[in-house]
């Protein structure tokens, strides 16, 4: 997972034009690393429902598993530090959202807020990810905003596609997820048509010029939400590589910018 929002770093780097930023990336590994292994230890109720063989790994080395999270936001923050000071600002961001996330404040948790939750992930991915190039690079304010939106989205998306597999477990734990207060049919309608609104994201930037030759694989992000939304909300039980193929998308489309990061196909 940490490997899978430095991804979305690398993306964003791709699409405002920026070079270098692999501390950057790093830090960014770092700081995923810590909010989503702190977000297990606070999960155990929900997670010995959904998914017990994590839960029991969790509960066993959690002293240990803090420990490396709270090293790991030091690391991060010191990489930030030596590209830009600034970064220091947005680096951190993402962390304690994640803590009141995770931790809540006098037993009062953001992910057990009806909507608040999904929208909490996909804000402090998007920040990470949308202003952190501007730490070395500074982009059109347009493309920023753009940018933005389209990782806003997909985020969203993602976690509300993994609360459908949790619908049993936060059911018990009392969690008002989207799935649980509007069912696995028209939670998948509602997904359907925000990722239709980045048909219309696609138009708009190929007009305005933007995003080439990345715009391939952003059609391909489109066509795999289609894909993903359609079969993990009408299955019942996920299969074991759910979350992969899930938050996994932002690994395939680096690897497949990649090649025209490079350069190549110049025909194109």
């Amino acid at each position: 997972m940490a490997a899978i929002i430095a991804a979305t770093l690398y993306l964003s780097f791709l699409l405002q034009a920026v070079v270098g930023g692999a501390l950057l990336l790093i830090a960014t590994f770092c700081l995923a690393f810590s909010v989503y292994n702190l977000n297990k230890v606070s999960d155990l109720k929900e997670d010995l429902v959904n998914q017990p063989n994590r839960a029991q790994f969790v509960k066993k080395y959690r002293d240990y598993i803090v420990f490396a999270c709270l090293e790991s936001v030091i690391i991060a923050v010191i990489l930030a530090f030596f590209t830009n000071p600034a970064a220091i600002l947005v680096i951190l961001f993402p962390f304690y959202v994640g803590l009141f996330y995770s931790m809540g404040i006098h037993r009062k948790r953001i992910k057990d807020v009806f909507v608040l939750k999904n929208i909490t992930i996909a804000a402090a991915i998007t920040v990470g990810a949308s202003l952190l190039p501007l730490a070395i690079h500074v982009a059109i304010p347009l493309v920023v905003l753009l940018v933005a939106y389209w990782f806003f989205l997909k985020v969203f998306t993602h976690s509300v596609v993994l609360d459908v597999r949790d619908i049993d477990g936060d059911r018990k734990a009392g969690v008002r997820t989207i799935p649980v207060s509007l069912g696995r049919n028209k939670t998948r309608n509602l997904l359907l048509f925000l990722n239709s609104t980045l048909i219309l994201w696609l138009v708009f930037s190929l007009y305005q010029g933007l995003f080439y030759p990345y715009l391939f694989a952003l059609i391909l992000s489109v066509l795999y939400g289609y894909w993903f939304i359609l079969r993990f909300t009408r299955s019942p039980k996920a299969t074991g590589l759910f979350e992969l193929f899930i938050s996994g998308e932002w690994l395939i489309l680096a690897m497949y910018a990649t090649p025209f990061a490079l350069g190549w196909p110049h025909i194109l």
